[in-house]
């Protein structure tokens, strides 16, 4: 719900002013409570998690149970995709961590690295990764192989595949292929066993825009094509030879029919899964700022679980238009349906020379003609006069600033007397 409603401080949901104030929010239980909820929450016991020089060390050791859970009930929510994607989404984070990775051509330039599995069309997440550094894997073949194996190894057999040029690799396109599992993605020109022909720049294998040269190697096809630069990409699910025609915008705004390879399309359309899956979350995220660098993940995994239900529950009932606001708002109140804070009267103020009132001046003071005496079904403390020592409680209460107020000298005093006076 605070994802739909965004306040630049979390405690302004239970702000006496109206116009920051969330009865949905502030009326299921109080403030206090929510804070004590958030500073004790715990995933795991941290009186059990091994110390830095044990071997079973683990980065992640606070939230490696609920990574892997939902990994888990990820993939059993739903049926797999015969067209997938797998790349890399960032969450900000500018606080002290050995986790932050630091990207400066990306638009979150600092926070945590995230290599996710997403289905290409929907954006469903199947399966997530926190990058924990250079030492967090043992194997040999580089870190994009290591990613793209390891996020693999539930994907049922025919999948497609489809990753950028950090991953791409001759190894392994041939491993993914010996386990049945096409892929396609672009590849770095630097990359070993790609031919001659398809590296060198030189005249004698110079193409034109819109032309393409293509090789085959076993079950791995390399496809250089030339649009406004070269793209080369290897594939082990298209021929080579096939070609489509697409709709290209033109420099003057018009769409022209452009002969591609197959191959080229595919990638384009099945690519975008895990930016699909980003710009859900950007929607409506419901991430906080914490100094804790383990609540920006869990904050993730919460949003995470929150947009792969949306995407399930539209693809049950796909007749129905469900906007994705909607949806989160409904999950909100059915959480909270049945539960309200416990009937509290009102608190005297701790600062009356202050003249700390707990009602912002523009509304205390502006338009007093519209603060009108009303009767309120419970007695409670006046805002103005009661204190500790010497109670006062009263039944009537100020249609305009919501709060008791006695109806001979206080309802008036308080509508007019200076925010800094002495009681």
């Amino acid at each position: 719900m605070m994802g739909l409603n965004p306040l630049p401080d979390m405690e302004l949901y239970w702000s006496s002013d109206r116009f920051y104030n969330n009865p949905e929010i502030s009326d299921v239980f109080p403030i206090t409570r929510f804070k004590k909820i958030t500073e004790n929450l715990h995933l795991r016991n941290n009186a059990e998690e091994p110390s830095r020089s044990s071997p079973n060390h683990d980065k992640l050791y606070k939230l490696r149970t609920l990574i892997n859970t939902l990994n888990d009930v990820f993939q059993k929510q739903t049926s797999n995709s015969s067209r997938q994607s797998i790349d890399e989404c960032m969450i900000k984070f500018k606080g002290r961590s050995c986790l932050k990775q630091y990207m400066p051509k990306k638009p979150v330039k600092r926070g945590f690295k995230i290599w996710a599995r997403c289905d290409a069309v929907t954006g469903y997440l199947f399966q997530f990764e926190v990058y924990a550094g250079k030492g967090d894997s043992t194997e040999n073949e580089g870190l994009g192989y290591n990613v793209v194996w390891r996020l693999s190894q539930n994907v049922p057999p025919n999948t497609l595949l489809a990753f950028d040029n950090f991953f791409t690799g001759c190894n392994l396109m041939d491993d993914l292929f010996a386990n049945d599992i096409y892929a396609v993605g672009t590849v770095r020109l630097n990359r070993i066993d790609l031919p001659d022909a398809i590296t060198k720049n030189d005249r004698a294998h110079k193409l034109n825009k819109n032309e393409f040269a293509a090789l085959t190697a076993g079950p791995i096809s390399v496809i250089k094509w030339v649009d406004s630069r070269a793209v080369t990409i290897l594939t082990t699910a298209h021929d080579p030879k096939d070609t489509m025609f697409v709709k290209r915008t033109q420099k003057d705004g018009t769409r022209k029919d452009t002969l591609i390879p197959t191959a080229i399309a595919s990638y384009t359309l099945n690519m975008g899964g895990v930016d699909h899956f980003d710009h859900f979350r950007s929607s409506y995220p419901i991430n906080r700022k914490s100094r804790k660098f383990w609540m920006r993940l869990f904050f993730f995994m919460l949003d995470a679980s929150v947009i792969n239900a949306y995407i399930t529950y539209t693809t049950i009932h796909p007749t129905t238009v469900h906007l994705h606001r909607d949806f989160r708002l409904k999950l909100a109140r059915a959480l909270i349906d049945g539960y309200t804070a416990k009937t509290r009267t009102s608190v005297p103020f701790k600062n009356k020379k202050g003249g700390n009132f707990g009602v912002p001046d523009e509304i205390r003071l502006r338009n007093v003609g519209e603060h009108l005496p009303t009767k309120d079904i419970s007695y409670k403390r006046c805002r103005f006069c009661s204190t500790k020592a010497k109670e006062k409680r009263t039944n009537i209460k100020c249609c305009k600033c919501d709060i008791a107020l006695c109806a001979q000298e206080c309802f008036k005093k308080f509508h007019v007397i200076e925010a800094r006076h002495d009681i």
